[in-house]
């Protein structure tokens, strides 16, 4: 495998952030392809991440990546190797959010009456205890 070119390079800088291993799934929108793919994040720091895709990335290729409970973050293709490549974001992250369970980030200052009150069935449990609907075995 080729190590990425890091004299040359205006992102190597950029990788030195420290990375949260993660594995995650996310879309990765190709503008100047016009093309949509499915990538594995696999490790992504403030600054950018490094994914798995099957499309063949290209250094210096921009990408918007769909991160969970950040949107639509746009980057650079910084370094490829094999089927993984490097994004450089055009700003920087949050990555404990891509940590948070989407809907615990997203639904946070609601109520949670369902849960709270329990289901339906455990709700009218006053039947149950009626003596004229208990049945004795």
């Amino acid at each position: 495998m080729s190590q990425p070119d890091t004299a040359n390079d205006p992102y190597a800088d950029q990788r030195n952030a420290p990375r949260n291993n993660l594995l995650l799934s996310s879309v990765c929108h190709w503008p100047n392809r016009q093309l949509d793919e499915r990538v594995k994040i696999r490790n992504v720091s403030a600054t950018g991440l490094m994914a798995e895709g099957t499309l063949g990335a290209t250094v210096g290729e921009q990408v918007v990546l769909e991160l969970r409970n950040i949107g639509a973050i746009e980057g650079i293709v910084a370094w490829v190797q094999s089927n993984r490549f490097g994004v450089a974001f055009a700003r920087p992250i949050d990555p404990v959010l891509l940590r948070t369970p989407a809907d615990v980030s997203a639904k946070q200052n609601e109520t949670r009456d369902y849960y709270q009150r329990g289901p339906v069935s455990v709700l009218n449990r006053q039947d149950e205890t009626r003596p004229d609907r208990l049945r004795r075995i």
